[in-house]
């Protein structure tokens, strides 16, 4: 993780809310702050991120859109991310789904927030429950 200066450069992440992701032997949140080159990260959880642009999940899509503008007005950002996950009972679509799905929601974060700066598309990919990777898909 990168150390803290005078100025922490800090992200957010909207990502699945599985527990396996959260555990701190994972430590995905850390590994996602070094993929962004931040010193720390807001974490927005729900089911399934990346399947949120789904209609029926319109109410779902508000609520995360609500939530991260919330941390972004706080914190001001260097970059944000949006998580999908492998064995994602929220959104159980296939690997390359998620990779598409999640692409398409880190763009229309994107443009919902009118984010200036950089939101990048990541897929955890599944070792076991305890081990997890990160694959970057897109930076939009």
């Amino acid at each position: 993780m990168i150390g803290f200066g005078r100025r922490r450069r800090l992200g957010i992440a909207l990502m699945c809310s599985d527990w396996r992701l959260h555990q701190a032997r994972v430590d995905l949140n850390g590994k996602i702050a070094d993929a962004l080159k931040v010193h720390g990260v807001d974490v927005v959880a729900v089911p399934g991120p990346d399947g949120l642009l789904a209609p029926a999940r319109e109410t779902e899509w508000r609520s995360a859109i609500r939530q991260v503008a919330v941390l972004n007005k706080a914190h001001a950002p260097a970059a944000l991310a949006v998580v999908a996950h492998q064995r994602c009972a929220g959104h159980a679509v296939s690997d390359d789904e998620h990779e598409t799905d999640v692409h398409a929601t880190a763009r229309a974060l994107k443009e919902a927030l009118r984010f200036p700066g950089r939101v990048t598309a990541f897929v955890a990919t599944y070792k076991s429950d305890s081990r997890w990777g990160l694959k970057k898909i897109a930076d939009v």
